[in-house]
């Protein structure tokens, strides 16, 4: 008897499952108003070059999804950056700050998926905060949230890039 198998390949049943809704939890401008409460805001964009965008990612161990970063100078001191990781199913935005010493200062979650979005709690943001740029392990420095450890990890991994991006290409620390 011939048994015939049919082997699907696997980008077709991926495109095939269903991806989670995101949630918008806030706007870009209620997360830096957040951030930098009252503060002016200069927008600019960060380019790399794939000389630069292949550094960062082995130099760093982090993962980037595109060579082009958006944030802002913020007057008096600091900078913002808008950011996305990928999540369980679904894509992360967030926005770091990042103050006058070059540690992270603080982070927003704009969307992510609906059902995820629980995890990202003032606590756990706050684990954030703090932190310098160099080869720290995300998994560590940052706790993982059972059920959304990709996501966590995910976000934590992000951070560890801006804050990598902001010293090595922006600020020459």
């Amino acid at each position: 008897m011939n048994h015939r198998f049919l082997l699907v390949p696997a980008a077709i049943v991926m495109a095939a499952a269903p991806v989670a809704q995101a949630d918008q939890l806030q706007s870009l401008e209620e997360a830096q108003q957040r951030l930098f409460p009252s503060a002016a805001l200069t927008p600019f964009e960060l380019r790399l070059s794939s000389e630069q965008f292949a550094q960062l990612k082995a130099e760093y161990q982090v993962p980037a999804l595109r060579p082009l970063f958006r944030g802002w100078s913020v007057a008096g001191g600091g900078w913002l950056y808008l950011d996305q990781v990928y999540g369980l199913n679904d894509i992360v935005t967030y926005l770091v700050a990042i103050g006058v010493d070059g540690k992270s200062c603080g982070i927003e979650v704009l969307t992510c998926a609906d059902g995820y979005c629980d995890i990202y709690t003032p606590e756990w943001r706050t684990k954030l905060a703090g932190l310098a740029h160099g080869r720290w392990d995300p998994e560590r420095m940052v706790p993982m949230v059972s059920g959304a450890t990709l996501s966590s990890v995910h976000v934590a991994e992000g951070v560890k890039k801006i804050l990598a991006l902001h010293a090595r290409f922006r600020t020459g620390y």
